[in-house]
């Protein structure tokens, strides 16, 4: 087994683990080692903040000129003097 040194923790971040690790009857490592392998089990969303943010909405509410629409009746525009 080797090692991993984690340097300049928080110490709200430590704390925070300390008790988790004592919710889930772990000591310190042994939780940090689950949070690291629970971390790395979920796949990595590569695309770009656009792209996610356009897979949001339906394609159904989506307007041609990429502005999102909202069905129903509209109001008048303000009134610019």
């Amino acid at each position: 087994m080797t090692d991993l040194l984690i340097r300049d923790i928080d110490p709200d971040l430590k704390l925070l683990v300390e008790q988790r690790a004592r919710t889930h009857n772990r000591n310190l490592s042994e939780e940090a080692k689950a949070l690291i392998r629970a971390g790395l089990s979920v796949p990595e969303d590569r695309r770009k903040m656009g792209t996610w943010m356009r897979s949001l909405v339906l394609p159904e509410d989506r307007g041609d000129d990429l502005v999102f629409e909202v069905p129903g009746p509209g109001s008048p525009p303000p009134d610019f003097e």
